[in-house]
């Protein structure tokens, strides 16, 4: 085990690793600089140095665990552990656990893992630390080279004529999130993009909001909602593809992911139909 660091190497290690569904966890990328931007700028409110147990054979790293901490909650999200192909990979990912635990300042209740069904020792891994399954998901993804939508003249980017019915729809659709209506109006800009689908009298059939990254590489489709009255019209599947249509449009995106509940199967649906397809299949386990 090591404490010094090489967080370049280290993301090349995470996403080389995280490339292969055998050893695939949920909360870390597979793309080797968005991994290192996490690391330098998200990872964890303690410093790095106190959130990752490395191992290294012949300079080279061959084993890493990772806590994602929340200080506030005295929670982690478990990023591992990722081993290369070892005969004892339950002893090995053992040490990494204690060594971490050396490294971190502070009591840890609750770990939470997002693992790959293909990832069978850190699916037992998890299970003994007592963690309990809590839900099956589907990563699905979309490809910008197979994928072409024509414009929809009755998508539009937001102006303000909508926002008492955007905002109460939003309201309807999502009462408890991340975002409420005010703050996705105020994150709007070039990148973020809030499209309606409009019907008369400023009031609107449905919305998408997507946030793009260029730097990153990133798309995400953040929300979509459709109106009760407009239900089962097709209008969800326009507005995805409309969502990927603008995502798209930067070069320097290349696939849009997002996270489902695997049960469901209506979403599912909704999102195969305009363009999607199964990447990955994951469990979460929560320790209590």
């Amino acid at each position: 085990m090591n404490n010094v660091l090489d967080t370049e190497k280290l993301a090349h290690f995470l996403a080389e690793m995280n490339s292969e569904p055998k050893h695939h966890i949920g909360y870390c990328g597979s793309e080797e600089k968005e991994i290192l931007h996490t690391l330098l700028h998200e990872f964890s409110d303690l410093d790095l140095s106190e959130s990752f147990a490395v191992a290294y054979a012949n300079d080279e790293i061959v084993g890493a665990l990772g806590f994602d901490i929340d200080k506030e909650s005295k929670s982690a999200e478990v990023w591992g552990p990722f081993i290369r192909d070892c005969p004892n990979f339950s002893m090995f990912a053992n040490d990494l656990w204690e060594k971490l635990h050396e490294l971190v300042p502070m009591e840890i209740k609750t770990y939470s893992f997002f693992v790959n069904k293909q990832n069978s020792n850190v699916w037992n891994f998890a299970v003994e630390k007592n963690a309990i399954e809590k839900g099956s998901h589907l990563i699905l993804e979309a490809l910008r080279h197979s994928f072409h939508n024509p414009k929809h003249k009755d998508i539009v980017k937001y102006k303000s004529s909508y926002k008492n019915t955007f905002f109460e729809l939003h309201e309807l659709a999502f009462p408890n999130t991340y975002y409420n209506a005010k703050e996705i109006v105020n994150r709007l800009d070039e990148d973020n993009l809030l499209l309606i689908m409009q019907d008369v009298d400023e009031k609107i059939k449905g919305y998408v909001y997507v946030e793009a990254d260029p730097v990153h590489r990133e798309g995400t489709i953040e929300y979509i909602a459709v109106s009760p009255s407009y239900r089962k019209q097709g209008i969800g599947k326009t507005l995805i593809r409309a969502a990927l249509s603008h995502l798209f449009s930067y070069e320097e995106i290349k696939e849009v992911s997002l996270c489902v509940g695997s049960h469901n199967e209506k979403a599912i649906h909704l999102y195969q139909a305009a363009g999607f397809h199964k990447k990955h299949g994951l469990i979460s386990f929560v320790t209590e």
